[in-house]
């Protein structure tokens, strides 16, 4: 008796590899039937999605698989319905908590649900968001008098080069160090997610203990505050969630193009996008752009629509990342045995890439709620 002799093998013509005939290839990603080797209309993370889509879970949350992601898309917009409701009523201490613990508890909740990182979890929150949070700590203990004095002496153009450019690069900087401190002691952990994971775990946990420091004198206050609604809605908004958001693209990037290069067997086949000149030049820039418009523009308006262009920019950038880290071939995968699919649960060969639905198997984790259903 024969078994089931799967799928007819094809030739994918983008890397000239036998695969099984499907949607996509099952080695390099790219999408067979359409004759497409960068998919743009299949985001490699979330298929079912474009590159270029606006979605803060399915980019910074990329091992969570789509049909996971409706209960954190909720929870991020309750999160923000919570923060206006509560300035509108004058409760700014709880808007403000709201605000500041919204994505690093979501961030939280999201490693708990994919299991990715459960062999060393306290490794994992220790050297990103606890390292973070000291890290964020400190600079801001340390550089917030300074700044202080330089705005009340009302030398602009000292104010401008430190407060809008020294102190950004510094603050990059620090949310880079638990990461690296990762990449060298954990060499196992080596593909580009996880790299992107690190960074956006460092950057939100620093975040946190920046924004909490120097917000401290408020929480301290009583629970009814005066002031503009709209106004603290704004800066709530804008200091809690857009910065988070920024600060996680930016470092996120960075860490992904660091682990890319240590993966990436074929750095020839990768484009420019993930290449660690250009996310650090991205990120750099875009810590300058905000500092120096900090300083310089004083309309809060203004400065929270610019932020919120800048994060939007950013978290396209990162998904221009992950996708491209994605579809990089970083080893040779043969083709391996019949298995479900953890995005689509068709029954397909394990290789790379689904051959059906075509998300890559590094990011296709299965989640708690997946690996407790009866097989």
């Amino acid at each position: 008796m024969t078994g089931d002799p799967g799928p007819p093998l094809v030739t994918c013509p983008h890397c000239v590899s036998m695969v099984p005939a499907g949607e996509f290839c099952g080695h390099c990603g790219a999408h067979l039937t359409r004759g497409d080797a960068f998919r743009h209309g299949a985001f490699a993370a979330v298929p079912s999605e474009p590159v270029v889509h606006l979605s803060i879970v399915s980019t910074l949350f990329p091992h969570l698989p789509h049909r996971r992601g409706g209960a954190f898309r909720w929870a991020l917009l309750a999160g923000s319905v919570a923060v206006v409701i509560l300035a509108a009523l004058h409760l700014f201490a709880p808007a403000t908590i709201a605000a500041v613990f919204l994505l690093p508890v979501l961030y939280l909740l999201y490693l708990y649900e994919v299991e990715v990182y459960e062999s060393e979890p306290w490794l994992l929150i220790g050297a990103t968001m606890v390292a973070g949070a000291v890290l964020g700590y400190a600079f801001t203990t340390l550089t917030g008098e300074g700044v202080s004095r330089l705005a009340i002496s009302g030398d602009s153009g000292a104010n401008v080069l430190i407060a809008g450019v020294i102190i950004p690069i510094v603050a990059q900087a620090l949310m880079l160090v638990g990461p690296l401190f990762l990449y060298f002691v954990r060499s196992r952990m080596r593909e580009p997610l996880d790299g992107l994971t690190f960074g956006a775990a460092s950057a939100l946990g620093f975040t946190l203990a920046m924004t909490l420091t120097a917000i401290w004198p408020l929480l301290a206050g009583p629970l009814v505050g005066s002031g503009s609604p709209l106004d603290w809605a704004l800066r709530l908004l804008s200091a809690g969630i857009l910065l988070m958001l920024i600060n996680a693209g930016t470092t996120s990037v960075v860490t992904a193009s660091i682990w890319l290069r240590r993966y990436d067997l074929r750095p020839s086949s990768r484009g420019w996008p993930a290449s660690i000149f250009a996310t650090v030049a991205v990120a750099v820039g875009a810590q300058i752009i905000l500092g120096i418009l900090t300083v310089v523009v004083p309309d809060l308006v203004l400065q929270v629509a610019v932020r919120g262009v800048v994060a939007v920019a950013l978290l396209m950038y990162v998904r221009l990342v992950i996708h491209e880290s994605l579809l990089v071939e970083g080893a040779l995968h043969e083709i391996g045995p019949d298995a479900a699919c953890p995005e689509c649960h068709r029954i397909v060969p394990t290789m790379l890439f689904c051959p059906a639905c075509g998300v890559a198997r590094a990011a296709a984790k299965q989640t708690r709620m997946h690996s407790a259903e009866p097989s």
